[in-house]
Formats: C-alpha cells, structure tokens, sequence
C-alpha cells in the first residue's frame, strides 16, 4: 500500500512538473517568435508549487519507508520549504501573469477577451497583434 501510494505521489508530482514546462515552453516559443497569437495558460502556472509540494511530500513518504530518523534541522527546513512550495502555489502564477501582461502590453500586443477563458483557477489569456487576427484566431489551434 505504502509503495503505490509513493508511485502515485511521483507521478502526480512529475505531471504537474510536466504540465508548467509544457506550458512555460510553449509561451516562450509563442513570444521568442513573434508569433501573432499568444496564448497564456495561466492556470499551469500554479502547477509548479503544486509539483514542488507534492514532490516533497514524496521525499518524506519514501524517508519513512526506509525508515530514516529525520533530525530536528532537517524538519525545521522541510517545513520551511513546504511552506515556501506551498505559497509559491498562489503567488507565482500572480507574479508571472503581472510580468507576462506587461511584456505583452510592451510589444503592442492586444487582449482577446472573446477568445480567452476562465473556470475556476484555469485561465487561457489570449493575445493578438492586432484587433483582425483576435477575430480570426479559433482556440482549436493551439
């Protein structure tokens, strides 16, 4: 029980991971590019303290397993360090949004707002070069 509940941790861990670089890539390529249509996930950028978290959340699992002592130091700055995961999960995708919108608004770059969306956390933020290419942009693109 132990072990599939460490595998599960994992591979939660390693696909939130996954999904920020994903997403963190393809906003790069997009803007590197001067593509004319940038799309902003802004929702997998909560997936970095999510992965971080749950990744150190593992770290312990499998220290217990093993059966390791965990000394006082080493406590204090693991809980220091999920404290740190665990605000990273609400104020790092605050922080970029606020950079990526600067740069974007920087550049010339229009907001979509018909073509972006929202529900709950999950946000695609949708920008154009200009008002045209927003009215012909369909999200099945991307």
């Amino acid at each position: 029980m132990k072990l599939s509940t460490v595998v599960i941790f994992t591979l939660f861990s390693v696909g939130a991971i996954f999904a920020f670089g994903y997403y963190s890539f393809l906003l790069m390529l997009d803007l590197f590019n001067s593509e004319d249509i940038i799309a902003f996930n802004k929702g997998a950028m909560y997936m970095l303290g999510v992965g971080l978290s749950s990744g150190l959340l593992t770290y312990f699992m499998i220290y217990e397993i093993i059966k390791r002592e965990i000394s006082e130091s080493f406590n204090k700055r693991a809980t220091l360090l999920s404290l740190i995961f665990m605000a990273s999960i609400f104020i790092f995708p605050q922080i970029v949004d606020y950079g990526i919108r600067q740069y974007i608004n920087h550049i010339g770059y229009i907001f979509c707002t018909d073509k972006s969306y929202r529900w709950l956390h999950a946000q695609n933020l949708v920008f154009a070069t200009n008002e045209e290419t927003c009215v012909k942009y369909d999200s099945d693109e991307l």
